[in-house]
C-alpha cells in the first residue's frame, strides 16, 4: 500500500454505535462457538525443546528449536552436519535477544551463506496444538477497537500464501487445518474463498474484544462477501463489518469496470463509477444486521492509494457518494477519509473522520476529531522485507517490528477515542498484522499465536 504522512492531534468526543449485539451460544449448543477436536480457551503451550541429533537436512526447518541456544544449533545441524563452535552459538542467540531487527530466518539465511549453501526452508508449528478461542469478552469502557482485514490469501502458494514471503505464518497457509474447517469440512486453507476461513478470524477477533473488521476491498474480490456472510450466520454474529474501500485496483483491471481510472475532477462520474461498483455493491452483499455503524451510520474508509486524482478536488466525489447511498440505503454513511484527499480544503467539510495510514513516518498515532468523534489509526508491527526484498537478511537500515510493545502503547493512547483502527489485522507480507500465527518470536522467545490478541483482549475486556 501506499505510504502517507502523519496527522495532527485533535480534542476526543462521544460517539454512538450500531445496536446489534452477539447472543453468547453455549459451547455444543449451536452458534459454530467451538472447533471439534481442538481444546477450546486453553493456555498454548511449546512442544518439546531440539536436542539433536545434529544432522544435515535437505529443507531448514526454521522454527525448530525453542530457546534460543537450542535454535542456533538446529540450524546450523540443518545447514551444515555438524555441531556449531560455542562462539557461533553465543553470538547469534545474544543476538536474537537484544538486536531487535535480527529474525530467526535471517539466523538461517546467514549460517547458509556462510556455508555457500543455497537452502530450502520450512516452517514448522512449534505449539503442541492450536486453540479454539471463543469465550466471551466482559467489555470496559466505550472504545471501539477495530482492524483492517485482508481477504487476497489464496493459499496454498498462491498469492500472498508463499511460506517465504513472511516472516510469520498462520496455519492453513500450506496444509489444510482444522482451524479452518467449516460445517462438514473438517480442516480448511486459509483463503476467503473457504468459509473457515472467515469463521476463524471472525473468532479471534471476536475474543480479543474487538467490536469490528475492515475487510480490505479492492472491487472484483467482492464476490468473496457471501462467504463472509456464511460465517457471521455460523458464529452469531458479535462482531460487525466496515468497508476499507481500498483505491488502488482502479485502472490496474483487465476488465470494465476496473480497468477506468476515475478523474475526480469529473464529480458525477467518478461518484457514480465508484459508489455503484464498490460501496452500493459491498453493503447490498453484508445484511444490515452486521453493518458496523458510527454515529448509527454505516462506517467506510476511503483510502488513498494514488490511484484517484486530482487529489486536490476530491471532495465533491465523496459528497455525491455520500449523497448516492442515502438514496439507495436511507442512511447517510460516516467515511473516514484518507489525510491525502484533505489536498481539497473541502474536504474538512464532507469527511465525517480523518485517519493518516502509515503512522511509522511520522512515529506518531493518527488521531484526528471531526464531529464529535475521535478516531485512532495505527500500525503496531512491520516487516516488509519479504515483499519488497525477498531472501534478504535485515539489518539496522530495516523497519523490522516484531513485538507487542506498540500495539500497548497505542492502545494506551487511545483508550478514551472513540474508534480505533489497527492496520492491520492479517497483511502476512508486510508483517503489519496481528491476527493468529503460530511463529511470533520475540527477545529470544516464542510469543503465543495469540499474543497480540491477548493485548487487546486485555484493554477491552475485564476477563
Amino acid at each position: 500500500m501506499k505510504l502517507l504522512s502523519a496527522s495532527g492531534l485533535l480534542l476526543l468526543v462521544a460517539c454512538s454505535r450500531g445496536s446489534y449485539q452477539h447472543e453468547d451460544a453455549p459451547s455444543g449448543s449451536g452458534g459454530g462457538a467451538s472447533t471439534p477436536d481442538l481444546p477450546e480457551n486453553a493456555e498454548f503451550a511449546l512442544g518439546a525443546e531440539f536436542d539433536g541429533p545434529c544432522e544435515r537436512s535437505d529443507a531448514i526447518d526454521v522454527n525448530l528449536g525453542n530457546a534460543p541456544e537450542s535454535f542456533v544449533r538446529a540450524a546450523y545441524c540443518q545447514v551444515n552436519g555438524v555441531e556449531p563452535d560455542a562462539a557461533v552459538v553465543s553470538d547469534w542467540s545474544q543476538k536474537l535477544r537484544t538486536v531487535a531487527y535480527v529474525r530467526r530466518v535471517d539466523v538461517v539465511r546467514s549460517l547458509c551463506e556462510a556455508a555457500a549453501r543455497t537452502c530450502t526452508l520450512s516452517y514448522s508449528d512449534p505449539w503442541q496444538e492450536q486453540v479454539s478461542l471463543t469465550a466471551s469478552c466482559q467489555r470496559t469502557g466505550t472504545r471501539d477497537v477495530g482492524a483492517v482485514l485482508m481477504f487476497w490469501s489464496d493459499c496454498p502458494n498462491g498469492a500472498n500464501c508463499t511460506m517465504d514471503w513472511a516472516n510469520t505464518h498462520t496455519s492453513g497457509m500450506n496444509a489444510r487445518h482444522a482451524l479452518f474447517g467449516f460445517g462438514d469440512v473438517a480442516a480448511g486453507f486459509y483463503n476467503p474463498d473457504n468459509p473457515g476461513f472467515w469463521r476463524r478470524e471472525l473468532l479471534d477477533a471476536r475474543w480479543a474484544g474487538m467490536q469490528f473488521l475492515l475487510p480490505n476491498t479492492y472491487g472484483p474480490d467482492m464476490a468473496e462477501l457471501p462467504v463472509l456472510v456464511d460465517a457471521l450466520d455460523d458464529i452469531g454474529g458479535g462482531i460487525q463489518i466496515g468497508m476499507f474501500d481500498d483505491t488502488w485496483g482502479w485502472g490496474r483491471g483487465d476488465s470494465p469496470p476496473w480497468n477506468q481510472q476515475p478523474n475526480m475532477a469529473d464529480v458525477e462520474n467518478s461518484a457514480q463509477l465508484i459508489y455503484q461498483n464498490k460501496w452500493k455493491a459491498f453493503f447490498q452483499a453484508i445484511p444490515e444486521q452486521y453493518w458496523y455503524r458510527v454515529q448509527e451510520r454505516p462506517f467506510i474508509y476511503f483510502y488513498n492509494a494514488g490511484t484517484l486524482k486530482p487529489q486536490d478536488q476530491s471532495s465533491g466525489v465523496i459528497a455525491r457518494m455520500k449523497q448516492l447511498f442515502a438514496a439507495d440505503f436511507g442512511v447517510e454513511p460516516f467515511v473516514a477519509v484518507d489525510h491525502a484527499f484533505f489536498a481539497d480544503d473541502n474536504t474538512v467539510n464532507v469527511a465525517d473522520s480523518e485517519f493518516t495510514w502509515n503512522t511509522f513516518s511520522g512515529n506518531a498515532m493518527s488521531l484526528t476529531n471531526h464531529h464529535g468523534v475521535s478516531h485512532a489509526h495505527f500500525m503496531a508491527k512491520w516487516d516488509s522485507l519479504g515483499r519488497d526484498s525477498k531472501g534478504t537478511i535485515a539489518d539496522g537500515g530495516d523497519r523490522i517490528i516484531k513485538g507487542p510493545e506498540l500495539l500497548q502503547q497505542y492502545l494506551d493512547a487511545s483508550s478514551t477515542a472513540n474508534v480505533a483502527v489497527v492496520a492491520t489485522w492479517n497483511d502476512l507480507g508486510e508483517g503489519t498484522g496481528i491476527n493468529r500465527n503460530y511463529d511470533y518470536y520475540h527477545q529470544g522467545q516464542w510469543l503465543a499465536p495469540n499474543h497480540f490478541l491477548r493485548v487487546i483482549r486485555d484493554a477491552q475486556c475485564s476477563n
